[in-house]
């Protein structure tokens, strides 16, 4: 049968750009080869991202949860740092960030909201940068001091020190490693002897400095026991106007042989406390700490050196900027007493916008010679909203074959910086982002705090090819709403009949009656739904999941709080009535079972919900990789499936029968459950663990055809087709089936072909992307509806990338 498809490329949502990126320290609580990245954008949100892959796997990173913004601020720098003494049910992590303005913020991951802000007390806060112990925090502030605060405890930072004022602004800090070694209790008692005033110190300290790039065209390198600069470097200025020094990183000083070669032919490192700066001329400079002097100059840059950072071993240095070049400096072997000079060998443009930020994995340890074995990655990301990770090996650990590519894919298995294929990360797309009323016709987006909604056309009369459709020029966008909520929006969505609207931020969750008056929607609020929740839930109201039931009499939530599923009756009469809370997902389960969930015992968030469409079943999902499953009928909870490492990504149920569950997850699995007989469907043919692109949702047609179960799946860069046989009750299992093989779409397809035979269970398109949203309308043959969101789009949205013209270039 033939599929009609609306593509949509008129819905108006973006991400933010990226500004900030931060990963934590080595730490026995990573139980993966990579630990969790935040990415800080200019909504003021941050994401979190969980490692996804098994060995060497197309899938990296995927998005584990994001914690929304406060209204009107962004993140200008991020920090994450072990928690020195963590209390029971606490994140090993601590996240910090810089909002803009004169307050530092720390997170609370578990529940995804501000938990303390702190004042700077010396204006707006222009730089940010843990020491290398993670027990203090350095601030760059507007009048002109730099500033320590105490997280050695589980409180919130507390200020111990400021250093003396300068008439000048700190725009990159930067700690300078040491070899020496001093006591926490004598560092703690040296800082808590210091007054805000009072700067001198005694000699208990480490003889640790800081590191300060200026808006005064100079460098400060500052003593952390006195508080007072010890060296002023200063750099070019260019036609009397001031350099601004963007960014600096430091050296340690100290001595050991490279991890890359074995012994006994490995190499002595000299690392030799060298200071490294970008500046707002595209220059980069390498110093000498101890005498402050300029040891090489490399104009590298066309224009602002924004962001660098050390590989593991501090051989390579890596910066970028406005001019949206990753350049690459590498160390030459020491010769004699010459203990080696820097020289600039590649640049890279892997991005479209200036790029914001740069960080490496593992990061720059320099008391570390621990053998590795991936390569190290080199992660980059800026206006173009994007993450792109580049495998940045030494060119002899290649040569010697004793790095895996961590990304590896079909295109190469090469890991150093110059020959290295990136791979870029999906747009953070979340429970809600787009969604459609389907028998409505109404396309609904939700985008930082504004809803807007789009009006599809009724299908035309026309034959339709399977898998064909062109753009739908006569939509019409019928409604947009700014909401004064407290942060970004979490969550949202729209009945299937087009008359409920529902969003959600952190605190509370807004429901709008949509009235179609004279072909004009008129969204009327509801000022009885936060009294009602907030009659059976404690404190904030908020959502991480929202959907209505196909019958459009129901509103189930997943609270941002407490992870509870609330049951909302919207057919009560003048007011909605909680017919049940479920408190299933802050249940806390015992330890056994939860291998690779070091914060198995923190309270979850709510991350899916789905109802089938008979309106019998519910399934939810948390984020600690729990599925949970309800009969609406009798308002009861029936089972939990096992809990798995990566929470699902998609939950849709079966139109054909309506009791069986398919879940998608991150790492491109699908499993198929039996909600009646509690046990699951024979694993599904593996055809799309080898793509890149993470699964995002999973839909059903509408439309029943008698033996015929089609499923559809979908990234943001393909589009898959799956027929589903009906098992036999002997197949079915109480635990997943693990995975069949991986066998490409390619490589099965050479096969048929050689073999006369056509797979008619299995197909897939690439031809939309991105795609933000597959679904189907149901109000009449069951046409699909393609939302997209093409990159071209997205970037006109940007201001224009920086370019130099060249003579004689067309």
């Amino acid at each position: 049968m033939a599929l009609g498809v609306h593509r949509c490329r008129f819905v108006g949502w973006s991400p933010s750009p990226i500004t900030a990126l931060a990963l934590p320290p080595p730490h026995k609580s990573h139980n993966l080869p990579f630990p969790p990245l935040a990415v800080g954008r200019q909504n003021g949100s941050i994401e979190l991202y969980r490692w996804a892959a098994k060995g060497s796997s197309p899938h990296v990173w995927v998005l584990d949860s994001t914690l929304p913004g406060p209204a009107d601020t962004k993140v200008d720098a991020l920090a994450l740092t072990i928690r020195a003494r963590r209390q029971p049910h606490q994140h090993y992590l601590r996240l910090f960030s810089l909002p803009g303005d004169a307050n530092l913020y720390e997170w609370d991951i578990q529940s995804g909201t501000v938990l303390h802000t702190i004042p700077s007390q010396g204006g707006t806060i222009w730089s940010l940068a843990p020491d290398p112990t993670g027990s203090f925090l350095a601030i760059g502030c507007q009048d002109g001091a730099v500033r320590l605060l105490d997280i050695s405890h589980s409180e919130a930072p507390v200020h111990v020190k400021r250093f003396e004022r300068v008439q000048t602004r700190f725009l990159s800090i930067a700690w300078a490693w040491s070899s020496e070694v001093a006591s926490e209790e004598s560092t703690q008692r040296d800082l808590a002897s210091d007054s805000d005033d009072e700067l001198d110190s005694s000699n208990v300290l480490p003889a640790t400095t800081l590191v300060t790039g200026c808006s005064d065209s100079s460098l400060r390198t500052w003593d952390v026991r006195t508080g007072r600069v010890l060296n002023r470097m200063t750099v070019e200025r260019a036609r009397g106007e001031r350099t601004l020094v963007w960014s600096v990183a430091v050296l340690g000083r100290v001595h050991l042989f490279s991890p890359y070669s074995p012994p006994p032919n490995n190499k002595l490192i000299f690392r030799d406390g060298t200071i490294v700066s970008g500046d707002s001329l595209g220059t980069v400079k390498f110093w000498d700490n101890r005498t402050a002097t300029q040891i090489h100059s490399f104009t590298a840059h066309n224009a602002d050196v924004l962001c660098m950072t050390i590989s593991p071993t501090g051989e390579a240095i890596y910066t970028s900027g406005v001019d949206q070049r990753t350049v690459e400096f590498v160390k030459l072997p020491p010769s004699g007493n010459d203990h080696g000079k820097w020289v600039q060998t590649t640049q890279r443009r892997i991005h479209s916008h200036d790029v914001r930020a740069l960080a490496m994995w593992p990061p720059y340890v320099p008391t570390s010679n621990e053998k590795q074995t991936y390569a190290p990655l080199l992660i980059s990301a800026g206006l173009d909203m994007s993450v792109a990770l580049v495998p940045a090996a030494p060119p002899q650990a290649e040569q010697l074959g004793m790095l895996t590519n961590p990304i590896l894919s079909s295109r190469s298995n090469v890991t150093t910086f110059e020959d290295a294929y990136p791979k870029r990360l999906g747009y953070p797309l979340a429970s809600g982002n787009v969604v459609l009323a389907s028998r409505a016709r109404l396309v609904v987006s939700f985008s930082d705090r504004v809803v807007g909604i789009w009006r599809l056309p009724a299908q035309k009369p026309k034959t339709v090819g399977a898998w064909e459709g062109g753009d739908e020029n006569e939509w019409e966008k019928a409604l947009e709403m700014e909401l004064r909520f407290r942060t970004n929006i979490t969550a949202g969505a729209v009945s299937p009949d087009g008359q409920w609207l529902a969003v959600a931020d952190v605190w509370e969750v807004k429901l709008f009656r949509v009235e179609d008056v004279n072909g004009t929607l008129r969204p009327r609020r509801s000022r009885t739904i936060s009294l009602v929740l907030s009659s059976v839930l404690s404190g904030q109201t908020g959502a991480s999941a929202l959907c209505f039931t196909p019958d459009s009499r129901r509103l189930v939530i997943g609270t941002w709080k407490e992870a509870r599923i609330v049951l909302v009756d919207l057919d009560q009469g003048p007011q909605e009535a909680v017919v049940r809370v479920f408190g299933v997902h802050s249940e806390r389960e015992n330890s056994g079972g939860n291998e690779g969930h070091e914060d198995a015992v923190l309270t979850p968030r709510v991350s899916r919900v789905a109802v089938s469409p008979d309106s019998q079943w519910l399934a939810s999902a948390d984020s600690n990789g729990r599925v949970c499953v309800f009969n609406l009928d009798s308002a009861k909870h029936t089972t939990t499936l096992p809990r798995t490492l990566l929470s699902p990504s998609a939950l849709s149920f079966d139109t054909h029968s309506p009791h069986v569950l398919a879940l998608g997850y991150p790492n491109n699995e699908i499993q198929l459950f039996d909600a009646e007989a509690q046990m699951f469907y024979p694993a599904l043919p593996d055809k799309v663990s080898h793509l890149q692109d993470p699964i995002l949702g999973i839909v059903f047609p509408p439309t029943l055809t008698p033996n015929e179960r089609k499923m559809y799946v979908w990234s943001a860069g393909w589009l898959a087709r799956y027929d589903i046989p009906t098992p036999s009750s002997s197949t079915l299992t109480k635990q997943p089936a693990p995975p069949s093989a991986p066998e490409s779409s390619t490589e099965l397809s050479l096969k048929r072909k050689r073999a006369g035979e056509v797979d008619e269970s299995f197909a897939i398109v690439t031809k939309f992307r991105p795609v933000l949203l597959a679904d189907f309308c149901t109000d009449g043959v069951g046409e699909m509806v393609v939302v997209e969101r093409p990159l071209v789009d997205l970037l006109s949205t940007l201001p224009p990338a920086y370019l130099k013209p060249k003579y004689g270039a067309n």
